[in-house]
């Protein structure tokens, strides 16, 4: 009996471990979609995947004379029937677990809206919500996902790292990847923003490879502004400015850099090295008051003016024109959306929950009606740490 039990006991043991390999899938039987694209092909979804070449990337099998990557479409209703219906083109099942970048053509956001295909994408097993998602500025993620570019070899790493970069880099840019936008679609009190991507130069040149051959490529890939939804649907763009002032109410800034004119002729450039924001809202005769309370330190990167940086009211006055500059920023990000778009990008329903959550529960279904005329008050503090290795500038020394 004693020995019947132990078997049985192996047994339970041991049998778990021999399913390791059910559901192995071998490398040369898949192909590796990085990127994933998604338009509008009259009532149907049109997918684009850009799939690894692997020949093209491997340095051992002497790669180099084709394209790094190929690009395979399809169209169907539903977003999964257009990823299975590509292999009626590819030789290879599309695997999607490395997808690195999320293209949404404009028109397909602002007519289709991006809610199904995202949640689609959450839904799938082997999908991972790390991947970025960007907007196709006045062109198709298709075409988006046709250029070839230098330095990186695969656009869609290209897209992913340049953007990566240029959100701690760039206030105007920042990164969203799947499970943070339906987070933003679904929570009350604020709505999706987006970083959008356009084609620069040819755009028929953007697929060849000579478009990587020269040392500046006919089409480049740019990122640019803040796109707005309200809910899931694109309803207008950011400027520079706006995005600008966008990210610092958002807390998004890491680095940057930036002029201010000085009180005279020419320009200052500053350089970020820390910016921290909070935002927080306090219920004042029954109303939401939102205080907004920024702090930068920054380095002096360029004196372009007539002034003598080395002197502590130089650097006071830098600093306070700075202090207004940021404000500034804010104040023009928030009152262009509430003239435009009329919808609470910013967060502000979120922070007036967090302060009276059943006040905000009487404003949850007009919110953004409620956030036109909310007050907002600004506090900023700049500090000036460094200047460089160079108190004043040797401009008024040049010799005539």
């Amino acid at each position: 009996m004693n020995r019947c039990l132990r078997l049985i006991l192996s047994c339970a043991i041991l049998l778990p471990l021999l399913t390791g390999c059910w559901d192995r899938q071998e490398l040369n039987e898949l192909g590796i979609m990085l990127g994933l694209g998604v338009d509008k092909d009259g009532d149907m979804i049109k997918v684009s995947a850009q799939v690894v070449v692997p020949n093209e990337v491997s340095s051992k099998a002497g790669g180099g004379k084709g394209t790094p990557v190929t690009q395979y479409q399809a169209s169907a209703t539903t977003l999964f029937e257009a990823i299975q219906k590509l292999t009626e083109t590819s030789p290879r099942r599309i695997f999607m677990a490395h997808i690195r970048v999320l293209v949404f053509g404009e028109e397909f956001a602002r007519k289709e809206g991006i809610y199904d295909v995202i949640e689609a994408l959450m839904r799938e097993p082997t999908v991972r919500p790390d991947y970025y998602v960007m907007v196709a500025k006045n062109t198709t993620a298709s075409q988006v996902l046709d250029v070839l570019t230098p330095l990186e070899n695969i656009p869609a790493e290209k897209l992913f790292n340049s953007l990566d970069v240029s959100s701690k880099t760039w206030s105007p840019t920042t990164t969203v990847t799947g499970d943070e936008l339906i987070e933003f679609m679904l929570s009350p009190g604020i709505q999706p923003v987006i970083t959008g991507i356009e084609i620069l130069g040819n755009q028929e040149q953007s697929g060849h490879k000579e478009n990587i051959a020269t040392i500046r490529s006919p089409a480049r890939l740019n990122t640019t502004g803040l796109s707005v939804f309200r809910k899931d649907k694109l309803i207008g763009w950011l400027t520079e400015d706006e995005s600008k002032g966008y990210n610092y109410i958002r807390d998004n800034v890491q680095s940057t850099v930036s002029h201010l004119p000085c009180r005279k002729k020419g320009n200052v450039t500053f350089k970020a090295l820390r910016t921290t924001t909070k935002r927080k809202a306090k219920i004042v005769n029954g109303k939401p008051v939102i205080n907004i309370d920024i702090k930068n330190v920054s380095s002096i990167g360029a004196v372009e003016c007539d002034i003598k940086i080395g002197s502590m009211k130089v650097l006071k006055e830098l600093e306070s024109d700075s202090e207004e500059r940021l404000i500034e920023l804010m104040q023009k990000s928030i009152n262009s959306v509430r003239r435009k778009f009329h919808v609470d990008i910013f967060g502000f329903g979120q922070e007036v929950y967090h302060a009276d959550p059943k006040l905000f529960k009487t404003m949850e279904s007009d919110w953004d009606k409620h956030f036109e005329d909310l007050d907002i008050k600004y506090k900023a503090n700049v500090q000036i740490k460094r200047v460089g290795t160079l108190d004043d500038s040797f401009k008024n020394q040049l010799k005539e």
